[in-house]
């Protein structure tokens, strides 16, 4: 493949500037890798006229090719289909990083007959470019496969891609590439913005647009949500006895019980602090009192063999249910039942102190508060 992008380029747009144009624009209209190459293979297949078309990625793990966007006959069947690096002209594009247009595929060593015998199909002519990162990196490939003509006439109402096709698509790869590149380096830093770097689970940023979106989704459906409120009990005195070092570990070792405990559904997050809260769409009072005596029999486990010598782990734990009717409201509900179960601990304990008697105090009045604020709302 040539690395020259602009000598690319400048040949394609003195064949077809106005696709170079439109997907100039398209391009530059999102960041969200999904969207571009739905709406770059949306304007690939309006201008060639495939009958099938699609765009691989290499899966960075394995080195296949992963179908990401199908088009046209069938293309559902091939949504979960994996190619093997190297694997007929899409894979043979990819690993030499070469564009291809072939007249017959069944003339051609390079052309591999699984696709068509999972579909049913018969493929004759293949236009196949490679998508290619900034760092010359072979990332994907987009294939074009059988090309209508536009009169209905030739073999099966078909005829070839030309070489005109090739170089068009393949000015049209080396954009793509480029822009992939850049969407999916923004959605990486998004993701890294999302996450507690300490823990390796979602942060408060990400908990306040999940929520968002689960209230939303909820009250759609008239279904119920449930949240737990958790804090972690004596961070601040193994910080004062140990060392913060060793207060970081606590908070690892937490973040990996609750992970061990939530389901695939819910969403885990550190709140702040020594604060942990776990959303559970769709789920009611049951479920949350479920899933609070699993994390306390987790941490039950692990107390009895401590991976961290002198430590004993114990967690405050908040469980409220509703209809999603204020997103604020639920989330003092929860805050509350948290902050109450924690008094009631530390009470039995005959640990509480008139300070931390005055916070329950001043936090239930606020809550009492917002209570006639938000009169209005059904829980």
């Amino acid at each position: 493949m040539t690395n020259n992008l602009s000598e690319q380029t400048t040949h394609g747009c003195n064949m077809s500037p106005n696709i170079f144009c439109r997907i100039g624009r398209i391009l530059t209209s999102s960041l969200d890798p999904k969207v571009v190459f739905e709406r770059v293979m949306a304007l690939v297949g309006e201008h060639f006229n495939p009958r099938n078309w699609s765009l691989l990625l290499v899966d960075k793990d394995t080195g296949r090719l992963r179908f990401e966007i199908v088009m046209g006959v069938d293309a559902t069947k091939l949504r979960r289909f994996y190619l093997e690096c190297g694997e007929g002209i899409v894979g043979w594009v990819c690993q030499n990083a070469k564009p291809l247009v072939i007249e017959n595929v069944r003339e051609d060593a390079r052309f591999s007959p699984r696709v068509d015998e999972l579909l049913g199909f018969k493929t004759h002519s293949v236009v196949c470019v490679p998508l290619v990162n900034g760092g010359n990196k072979v990332v994907g490939a987009i294939e074009l496969i059988n090309k209508l003509s536009p009169d209905g006439k030739g073999d099966d109402g078909l005829q070839s891609f030309t070489q005109e096709d090739m170089e068009i698509l393949n000015s049209i790869g080396a954009f793509t590439g480029i822009a992939a590149e850049n969407a999916f380096l923004h959605q990486r830093v998004r993701e890294m913005a999302m996450i507690d770097s300490l823990t390796g689970i979602n942060n408060r940023l990400y908990f306040n647009e999940a929520i968002r979106r689960e209230v939303d989704r909820v009250k759609r459906y008239k279904k119920t949500l449930c949240i737990l409120f958790m804090d972690v009990n004596g961070l601040k005195g193994i910080n004062d006895r140990l060392g913060h070092l060793i207060g970081d570990q606590v908070l690892v070792q937490v973040a990996d019980v609750l992970k061990q405990s939530v389901r695939k559904s819910d969403i885990l997050a550190r709140y702040g602090g020594d604060e942990f809260v776990v959303l559970m769409p769709f789920a009611g009072q049951e479920d949350g009192d479920k899933l609070a005596l699993r994390i306390r029999n987790l941490l039950e486990q692990w107390n009895q063999d401590p991976a961290i010598p002198g430590v004993s782990l114990g967690l405050s734990i908040g469980v409220h249910a509703a209809r999603a009717e204020n997103m604020d409201s639920v989330l003092r509900k929860a805050d509350l039942k948290m902050y109450e179960q924690k008094i009631l601990e530390k009470k039995a304990e005959e640990l509480v102190s008139e300070e931390e008697m005055r916070g329950f105090l001043t936090r239930l009045l606020c809550y009492s508060f917002r209570i006639i604020l938000y009169h209005n709302y059904s829980f």
